[in-house]
């Protein structure tokens, strides 16, 4: 399936995507995709936004700053406030480890410089984000040659990097010819060639739904799912999902609730 393109923006623009601290939003997040909710639901004439994050590596993202946590910012999970069709990150800032950084870096050189020997201790963590400031460089630098890669070829490149991050459009056009005369497949996603699924419409979720005897209304309460959370109104009711793309070794789910933005 596909939706009219007027409704999709592929790797949208920062600025198109964010409402304010742009520094911020740029540093730790990655705009993916853009769609507006008037295909949806035609009295909607809204923009929301599929985004990753560089944080991505081991674990969850989020695990190991849980005082920064809100309903809706946990573990693999993460919150925006919709102001005008754009986003705004709507925890604190040091629910990402690496923003953490400076701070730590300072309090490491004050301990050692005074002879404290609590410094020690604070070795490996110093060190673990040193590991991490990588992780989002190597991040970063995948997802701006996949972007690249898009805008030269009108297409996403299909396979994931399996941790080893491609460094330019060249670099992804040599092992993209190189898998399929290996014999690789070759799939897309679903819809508009980015998106896994819309609201449980793409044939992939139909053809689930008809096999397993499901309901639309059971599917749309995500009561089985491997997400760590599910975001719930005050009622308990789950926000709307809105669809789902994968994007190397993780998925990414958007679920919006309009009545609180």
């Amino acid at each position: 399936m596909n939706i009219p393109e007027r409704f999709i923006k592929r790797f949208p623009a920062y600025e198109d995507v964010f409402a304010s601290d742009l520094e911020h939003h740029r540093k730790h997040f990655l705009p993916i995709c853009s769609i507006n909710l008037q295909f949806l639901f035609p009295e909607q004439d809204e923009w929301l936004h599929f985004v990753s994050v560089k944080e991505i590596y081991e674990g969850c993202v989020g695990e190991n700053t849980q005082d920064f946590h809100t309903s809706y910012t946990k573990e693999d999970m993460l919150g925006f406030d919709v102001v005008d069709g754009k986003y705004k990150f709507e925890a604190d800032w040091n629910y990402f480890s690496l923003h953490q950084k400076e701070q730590l870096e300072a309090t490491y050189e004050a301990l050692k410089s005074t002879g404290d020997k609590a410094y020690l201790r604070m070795k490996r963590e110093v060190m673990a984000l040193g590991g991490l400031e990588q992780v989002y460089m190597d991040n970063e630098q995948d997802y701006q040659a996949r972007k690249a890669f898009f805008l030269e070829n009108n297409k996403i490149y299909p396979y994931s990097s399996f941790g080893e991050a491609k460094k330019s459009v060249e670099e992804l056009t040599r092992d993209f010819g190189e898998k399929q005369s290996s014999g690789w497949g070759l799939s897309f996603p679903e819809v508009n060639g980015i998106l896994d699924d819309i609201a449980f419409q793409s044939d992939k979720a139909q053809s689930y739904i008809k096999e397993y005897d499901e309901s639309l209304e059971e599917m749309l309460q995500f009561e089985q799912t491997n997400l760590l959370h599910v975001p719930k109104r005050p009622s308990g009711e789950t926000f709307t999902y809105t669809g789902s793309l994968a994007f190397g070794a993780d998925s990414v789910y958007l679920f919006y609730d309009q009545s609180i933005r």
